[in-house]
């Protein structure tokens, strides 16, 4: 694993990720009714190859996902990853109603759920870093796909060099009352910017301590 970030940064970014995320559940609970918890556990950065080699070892074959490119003091794609299997429970909770077991998962509403999921955790996460550190950060709007594992790093680096690719990759938890969704929050962050990222870290560090 690469050590992008001293210790200082990296709790402060997994701090702003956690107030993001918590912003995100309390939206989440709204939508379904139900009681909702996200948790950010772990922050890693990777390499291209540590980022395939752990993808393929924590995740499902077939993903669903929804991401969103986002350029500023900090550039990339942030996306979020489901089991593809555990569409029809996203849709469920999101719309705090059971489907019929006989009907299939409309395509055009699982694209619409996912795209609101993503609307509320990616965004909740990117404008709170960018709030609390009083930068600027444009966001396009999200879109969704359906791929296998061992082709999504590819999908997410848009097919840059991999030694020019770092991924940022957050696990998030969701937990809701009556049944349990688990997902991951992935960064790709443009590497020719990333002195960027730090430096705004550092000044907000600075800034706390004065």
């Amino acid at each position: 694993m690469i050590n992008y970030l001293n210790p200082d940064e990296h709790d402060l970014v997994v701090e702003l990720m956690n107030i993001g995320v918590g912003k995100a559940a309390a939206s989440l609970s709204q939508i379904a009714d139900d009681e909702v918890t996200l948790c950010v556990p772990k922050l890693e950065f990777l390499s291209y190859e540590e980022a395939e080699s752990a993808f393929n070892e924590r995740l499902s074959v077939a993903l669903s996902g929804v991401s969103q490119e986002f350029k500023g003091f900090i550039g990339g794609t942030a996306t979020l990853l489901f089991p593809e299997a555990r569409s029809l429970d996203l849709v469920t909770a999101m719309l705090g109603e059971e489907l019929d077991d006989d009907i299939e998962l409309d395509a055009e509403l699982e694209q619409e759920v996912l795209s609101e999921l993503g609307n509320i955790l990616l965004n909740n996460c990117l404008s709170t870093i960018a709030n609390i550190l009083g930068e600027s950060l444009h966001t396009d709007l999200p879109t969704t796909f359906h791929i296998e594992s061992d082709s999504l790093l590819k999908h997410l680096s848009k097919g840059e060099e991999p030694k020019s690719v770092v991924v940022m990759l957050l696990t998030i938890d969701f937990s809701l009352k009556h049944k349990d969704l688990s997902g991951h929050l992935v960064f790709t962050i443009d590497f020719s910017i990333v002195d960027t990222f730090k430096e705004a870290l550092q000044n907000y560090l600075n800034e706390l301590g004065e």
